[in-house]
């Protein structure tokens, strides 16, 4: 179930819910970005001037700085959405924390955190492909990981390395 183990799925109270809980943030805050930088498109009379401006201003960096947040989960036992849910939703709803994760969702966490930072590089370099495939890439499997609890890329590090952990 989207990189976590067995003994994690088996023993977590609660982890069919709290696994959602990663991928449906990160969907949520890649879309935030697609839609500022899809409306900076046709703001003013000078259309291509408002929508590069734009792109260099708002949405590539916040996509830089989503994709630094993001590669954290990589990078560490915990997402940053992890740590966020640990912090506050857990608290409020007495919960149980999001586990930490294994190699096959750190890997996840790893790619998303890539593409959103080549996401953000097209949005600064005014490329509009490379603003907004990686992205869309993401929140579109970050959905389905979210909804489903099948996670591509931690089914292609399973497939890959044949390991859990």
């Amino acid at each position: 179930m989207q990189g976590f183990c067995y003994r994690d799925v088996d023993t977590e109270p609660g982890i069919c819910h709290l696994a959602r809980w990663t991928p449906l943030s990160c969907a949520a805050f890649g879309t935030a970005g697609l839609v500022a930088g899809l409306m900076s498109f046709g703001t003013s009379s000078f259309p291509a001037i408002a929508s590069l401006s734009a792109l260099c201003a708002g949405s590539g960096w916040f996509f830089i700085v989503l994709g630094l947040l993001t590669l954290t989960g990589g990078l560490t036992r915990r997402s940053i959405y992890d740590r966020l849910y640990n912090a506050t939703v857990k608290h409020i709803f007495r919960t149980s924390p999001v586990p930490r994760h294994g190699a096959p969702r750190r890997f996840g966490c790893a790619i998303g955190g890539v593409m959103y930072g080549a996401s953000g590089i097209g949005f600064l370099s005014g490329n509009v492909w490379l603003a907004f495939i990686p992205a869309a890439f993401m929140v579109g499997f970050a959905a389905i990981a979210g909804l489903t609890q099948w996670c591509f890329a931690s089914a292609l590090y399973a497939g890959v390395f044949h390991r859990c952990r």
